[in-house]
């Protein structure tokens, strides 16, 4: 009987030394926002929160995502002493400020109402482009081309890069016709220029200034 007995306190022992191993194995994720979305080894496994189980593997690559936060990726080691991760993202700063719109990276055409001859219609651009930039790189008048610096901003959050440059040209059409651009690029905040690439979003204070040329020269 009392081997009985021992047998079962001996089993009892190792089962929950067993169990104690098997949790020091699970380590759980848990995300503010609790709506980000949590990425294993590249596969989708739930948002807010995930519980990790570690077999064989020393290491896992944790990615979490949410719209408007940047994103962040780790690998969670098996040995970390923390059963509660606990990851919480920042806001994108680089989205917050700026908006995806059909305006980034071509060409828009006005044309010039009736009433508004060359020199009051060129003015009247120069004015605009000036509400937004400090100063223009180009304006001939002669040949109708315009253009501003490349005006540069960081956004540490995003760890980013955004720069903006606006060119606005003449070009033969039914009347006096010009065609606006606004050029937006992106590139990581440590690299040189050659690292800008085209970005389909605009900074939010310029998002408005073709509409302002329009309603300024163009026809309704």
């Amino acid at each position: 009987m009392k081997t009985k007995i021992l047998l079962v306190l001996m089993f009892t022992f190792a089962f929950s030394l067993s169990s104690f191993a098997l949790f020091g194995k699970q380590k759980q994720i848990r995300t503010t926002p609790s709506t980000a979305q949590i990425y294993i080894d590249g596969n989708y496994v739930g948002d807010g929160m995930y519980s990790v189980k570690f077999k064989n593997e020393d290491f896992v690559v944790v990615k979490v995502e949410n719209t408007g936060y940047v994103t962040k990726e780790f690998r969670l080691y098996k040995e970390d002493s923390r059963n509660t991760i606990g990851v919480q993202l920042v806001e994108d700063d680089a989205l917050a400020g700026s908006t995806a719109t059909d305006l980034a990276n071509r060409y828009f055409t006005i044309q010039v109402r009736e009433g508004i001859n060359v020199d009051k219609a060129w003015k009247l651009l120069s004015q605009v482009m000036l509400d937004y930039f400090n100063e223009l790189k180009t304006a001939d008048k002669a040949s109708g081309y315009m253009n501003t610096t490349w005006v540069k901003e960081t956004f540490p959050n995003a760890k980013v890069k955004i720069r903006t440059m606006v060119q606005i040209k003449e070009v033969s059409g039914d009347g006096l016709t010009y065609q606006i651009k606004i050029f937006s690029e992106i590139a990581d905040i440590d690299s040189n220029d050659q690292g800008y690439k085209p970005w389909p979003r605009v900074l939010k204070k310029y998002e408005t200034l073709i509409n302002e040329m329009q309603m300024r020269v163009g026809k309704n």
